[in-house]
């Protein structure tokens, strides 16, 4: 916002505040744009039934206060409206409440003091041992349906992801010079934290990365003659042909949505994306290990405070454990 004075500072309406709002942090056709202009519409539509006032024109900024603001929060929480819908549509109340009170002396934010609803932490949703053979077979079918390079490439990106649970981003920017000789690790693999860290591939996955490795030696053969291992080093692991210059390492990247959509293209009832198949690489993990600072390492995760979600149980799975309990 600029350093001017609030269009809405002399005014004592509160949707010429809101219209105000809306203008400087609102508008636009994003989805963050959007779900503000929303949670404003539903608190205002609230506030003039609770205010009672036949237009919302007639809303004083006095009516936007802690108590209609609490009052918002639990009818719709009441309402069934999910916890962390509410939590939002407090959020963008707070935010509107801050920005105003940094332009108009003397306001405070009447939302500041309003608790937000606890948001219940979920277990992230994975595969199940059964879906990710499922779809491994289908990538196999697939690719012998069509022998191409994309596909055997897209099916061992499938495959990778798997097995060592990095993000999407952190494959696609993977280069030749961080494998080791005997594909058995990946060095310096850079985390959302900026850290370091050495993913472990699996024996498993060692012989499908090899065969890989020597398809995708015969698609660069068509642009490099005679390619170095110098500049090799400096290729992506998976390469994209498309738009590529030789005089370019950079240009061989796959773009994000390409990556995400060589493993979208493999869903069956479940639709995929790379982060599930990190969750799945997460959630089996921790099963096989029960050690969630091992699992904390293996993601990444600079705090182990996240890698908890993956700890989370659902009320079923807590009801049988009860049952098993009582009944052993």
């Amino acid at each position: 916002m600029k350093e001017e004075a609030h269009p809405a500072s002399n005014s004592n309406s509160l949707m010429q505040v809101i219209e105000s709002y809306t203008r400087y942090y609102a508008d636009g056709s994003n989805h963050t744009s959007r779900a503000k202009r929303l949670d404003l519409d539903h608190f205002v539509d609230f506030l003039q039934s609770y205010v009672g006032v036949s237009k919302p024109e007639k809303l004083t900024l006095q009516d936007w206060n802690y108590s209609s603001i609490q009052a918002f929060v639990d009818e719709k929480l009441r309402s069934g409206e999910a916890p962390s819908t509410v939590a939002r549509r407090l959020a963008t109340i707070k935010h509107m409440g801050r920005t105003l009170a940094d332009k108009l002396p003397g306001f405070v934010n009447p939302a500041k003091e309003v608790k937000t609803p606890k948001v219940k932490s979920l277990k992230p949703k994975a595969l199940e041992k059964t879906e990710i053979s499922e779809i491994k077979n289908k990538s196999t079918v697939r690719r012998s349906n069509k022998d191409s390079f994309i596909r055997y490439r897209n099916e061992t990106i499938f495959n990778f992801l798997i097995d060592t649970g990095l993000r999407a981003d952190e494959v696609r920017l993977l280069r030749m010079g961080q494998l080791d000789e005997n594909l058995e690790w990946i060095k310096n693999v850079r985390t959302k934290g900026r850290r370091y860290r050495n993913v472990y591939i699996t024996s498993k996955m060692q012989p499908m990365l090899k065969e890989y490795l020597e398809q995708r030696t015969k698609e660069l053969a068509r642009f490099f003659p005679k390619l170095s291992k110098k500049l090799d080093k400096q290729l992506p692991v998976f390469i994209s042909n498309y738009k590529c210059d030789p005089e370019k390492p950079d240009s061989f990247l796959m773009g994000a949505k390409s990556l995400w959509r060589a493993v979208n293209e493999l869903s069956a009832e479940t639709k995929l994306h790379p982060h599930l198949l990190r969750h799945s690489y997460a959630i089996e993990l921790l099963d096989s290990s029960n050690d969630v600072r091992l699992v904390a390492q293996a993601l990444g995760h600079s705090d182990v405070r996240v890698t908890m979600r993956y700890t989370e149980r659902g009320d079923a799975e807590i009801a049988k454990a009860l049952e098993k309990s009582r009944n052993s």
